[in-house]
């Protein structure tokens, strides 16, 4: 279909640039105080899994929006709270996907489009934190207030003298060190880090600032994940609006539901049941009954043409699952029925001659029974924190429903 041709060359095409960190305030126009974006489509308080629950309840006690968690309950069934599905606001968020007004965000401009998308950036060494994990305490609410008020505006100043960070130049580079940009991204990081190193010491700021930010930025492990979530949904949001086409471009969980769009209807969702997880977990008191249902909009990395599909560049991240390079290959052959094509850019460096599918299409997945197959970590259904890695089918009912729709 000429259609399908026209989101996908709008997909390959996308030049997702880093481009600052600041508060969701300063970066989203016209943002209200009271509005609270999480991962997902929209979905009620109480049938929000406890990371979303707990999370949102922190975000407006961040705020200063309640006294206590009881007054922020009562705000939030009251509607004074205006909770919304962060994909909606072009917002990448991972995991629970928690943002508020004053929090931090970083922001990526797509090149091409102008669109901007922004995700939570990764809590420095306490991890997922409230915009990931939906935690909240003192020590929390300190960090992300430094977060906010000196990390983000000392990044924003290197990333203007370096000018920017071409993300796809970042993760092509990482798929040929063995990462797969969802749920392993440690060489990524390295070079990340080194990139910054210049332009952090040529910028206009003291030597103690500018030696907190690098430390700062090294304590954040896996903080590319958080580039890569607002980097898809600017490349998605590029390849939107062409009526007809079948092409995905969201694709997001809640833990109680999972939903996509397609380019040809815009921000309309398409949704089913969360899928389940499988795969390995950090302790042997966990167990797949333990696990939420896929939670986070990490899956639009997927979506990309990312993790699941470019499984073959990991070989490390496929043995700890216990699979070989051959069962990475296989799903991305099968991933493949499903694409338009490929992306010219994400080279397969343990397979030569070939590159990551992209450009998923709803009406393939839909004829065939094939899902995209997608990476993601494990997070408890009760606590909210990582308890593992794995991988989860996205619903082919979402398909189903789109297909019809287009």
């Amino acid at each position: 279909m000429e259609v399908n041709r026209k989101a996908f060359e709008k997909l390959i095409s996308a030049e997702p640039i880093l481009i600052g960190c600041g508060k969701v305030g300063d970066i989203l126009p016209d943002f209200p105080r009271n509005r609270i974006l999480h991962s997902g489509p929209d979905l009620e308080f109480d049938q929000m899994r406890g990371p979303h629950r707990k999370g949102i309840v922190g975000a407006v006690l961040f705020e200063n929006l309640a006294r206590d968690e009881r007054e922020a309950e009562e705000m939030i069934r009251s509607g004074e709270i205006e909770m919304a599905a962060a994909n909606d606001y072009n917002s990448g968020a991972p995991g629970a996907g928690i943002s508020s007004y004053s929090m931090a965000v970083l922001a990526v401009r797509e090149k091409n489009s102008g669109i901007i998308a922004i995700a939570p950036p990764i809590e420095g060494a306490m991890g997922g934190g409230l915009g990931g994990w939906g935690v909240y305490n003192e020590e929390i609410k300190e960090n992300l207030i430094r977060i906010a008020d000196f990390y983000a505006p000392l990044l924003s100043e290197a990333l203007k003298t370096a000018g920017g960070i071409n993300v796809a130049e970042l993760f092509a580079e990482g798929l040929s060190a063995g990462d797969e940009e969802h749920t392993r991204q440690w060489a990524t990081d390295r070079n990340f880090l080194s990139r910054m190193i210049e332009p952090v010491f040529a910028m206009n700021a003291s030597e103690h600032d500018k030696l907190e930010l690098l430390r700062w930025l090294n304590s954040c492990k896996r903080f590319v994940h958080h580039i890569g979530c607002a980097s898809a949904v600017a490349s998605l949001k590029s390849a939107a609006g062409v009526p007809g086409s079948t092409l995905v471009t969201a694709m997001c969980g809640n833990g109680y539901e999972f939903g996509i769009k397609i380019s040809g209807t815009g921000e309309t969702w398409y949704k089913a049941p969360a899928p389940g997880f499988h795969g390995h977990y950090w302790s042997t008191e966990y167990t797949d009954a333990d696990s939420s249902p896929w939670l986070g909009d990490s899956s639009n990395v997927e979506a990309w043409g990312l993790g699941g599909l470019a499984a073959a560049a990991s070989p490390a991240l496929l043995a700890e699952r216990s699979e070989s390079l051959w069962d990475g290959i296989a799903q991305e052959s099968e991933m493949a029925r499903i694409c338009y094509g490929v992306n010219p850019r994400f080279k397969i460096p343990s397979y030569p001659g070939v590159f990551a599918p992209a450009g998923i299409l709803a009406d393939r997945a839909a004829g065939s029974g094939i899902t995209p197959k997608m990476h993601g970590g494990i997070l408890s259904k009760i606590s909210g924190g990582q308890i593992g890695v794995g991988y989860a089918h996205t619903p082919l009912a979402c398909f189903e429903k789109a297909a019809r729709n287009v």
